[in-house]
């Protein structure tokens, strides 16, 4: 029976920092000029985001989620067949191997590859990227991502409005990942009380209960 309680402690723990209070995400305040906060909230700015993140950053950054690469790798002809048989979204395993010189090139140039921006909403948040695309060496000093949008801070915006698309899935997928979050940790209950149950059963059978 303790295993059990300590098995769904655990597990209502863990739901707990991923839903609630995620100690891991950051949680330093970055201001956001509220006209821009508003663009980056409003999802009809995304496209013209997407097509602004291709123009300034697409030379570096992917997002694979959208099935976006590097621009060397975009031009590739073997991308669209490796999307043909794998998907748009390649497995990261197949985009390492084949592309590997390209990410090398990349390395090269910036001391490592320019990491996928496919959650990097989720993970830095709406005010640290806003303020970081717009004035990257302020915010992270040192770092050797090009101040390509300084003096844009609306299109700045629009930008973070497309990442913020790109990784948070619409309301009906979000309740759907809440209900089957509820069905899991419900799950783990009932199986922790019947595995004990049937442990002392079995206990008794064997006369050691």
């Amino acid at each position: 029976m303790i295993r059990a309680i300590l098995l769904t402690v655990l597990v209502v723990v863990f739901f707990y920092i991923v839903w609630i209070n995620n100690i891991f995400a950051p949680h330093a305040e970055y201001e956001i000029p509220e006209e821009h906060e508003k663009i980056i909230m409003d999802v009809k700015y995304a496209k013209e985001g997407r097509e602004l993140f291709i123009q300034n950053c697409a030379a570096c950054h992917s997002v694979r989620y959208d099935s976006l690469y590097p621009s060397s790798i975009q031009a590739n002809p073997i991308l669209q067949s490796l999307q043909e048989k794998y998907g748009k979204v390649l497995p990261n395993d197949i985009y390492q191997a084949v592309f590997a010189n390209d990410l090398n090139t990349l390395k090269e140039s910036f001391g490592k590859v320019p990491p996928d921006l496919s959650t990097s909403y989720l993970v830095k948040g709406p005010g640290y990227l806003y303020n970081f695309i717009l004035k990257p060496q302020e915010i992270l000093p040192g770092t050797t991502m090009p101040p390509v949008m300084t003096g844009r801070p609306e299109e700045t915006a629009k930008i973070v409005a497309y990442l913020k698309s790109v990784a948070e899935p619409p309301p009906e997928e979000k309740s759907k990942r809440k209900v089957m979050g509820v069905v899991t940790i419900g799950y783990f209950i009932v199986m922790g009380v019947l595995i004990w149950l049937w442990r002392d059963r079995i206990l008794k059978r064997i006369g050691l209960h």
